[in-house]
């Protein structure tokens, strides 16, 4: 390093020493005399939620994992069992899963119901000694040529 760039260095090194703590002490002043509720208060939160992509973050969630993490017991006797009892309107549960039981259990009797039919009445036409009715006419095979 010659003479002139040593010069220019003992110059240079306070100058930004002190450029440095000036600086230092700049920001240290502006943000203690930043109120952060204030700026806070002033933020839009619906905006940044608004370009915030809510199906992009769900995916990188992993829900068997979230879930492994869940302490059943405790999650137990947390919940108010009773209160979600309440809440919850048994009548209308009980009657739409017991409506759909009932239902297939009609549904079951009408076929077997169908069925019996058609025994008894191949019975009847026996005893009787009937010949089997002819199909209706849309449902009788055409014999082929």
């Amino acid at each position: 390093m010659n003479t002139r760039d040593r010069a220019g260095k003992r110059w240079t090194d306070p100058a930004e020493a002190l450029a440095q703590q000036v600086t230092e002490r700049v920001v240290d002043l502006v943000v203690g005399a930043i109120d952060v509720n204030e700026i806070v208060a002033r933020v839009d939160v619906n905006a940044i939620i608004s370009r915030v992509d809510i199906d992009a973050v769900l995916r990188k969630i992993d829900l068997n994992d979230l879930l492994g993490q869940v302490d059943v017991n405790e999650l137990a006797q947390r919940i108010d069992v009773a209160g979600l009892v309440e809440k919850a309107d048994l009548g209308a549960i009980i009657a739409q899963s017991s409506g759909g039981m009932a239902r297939e259990a009609v549904d079951a009797v009408r076929y077997r119901t169908a069925g019996l039919d058609q025994v008894i009445d191949h019975w009847v036409r026996l005893l009787l000694r009937r010949k089997d009715p002819a199909p209706p006419p849309l449902l009788a095979v055409q014999a082929g040529p």
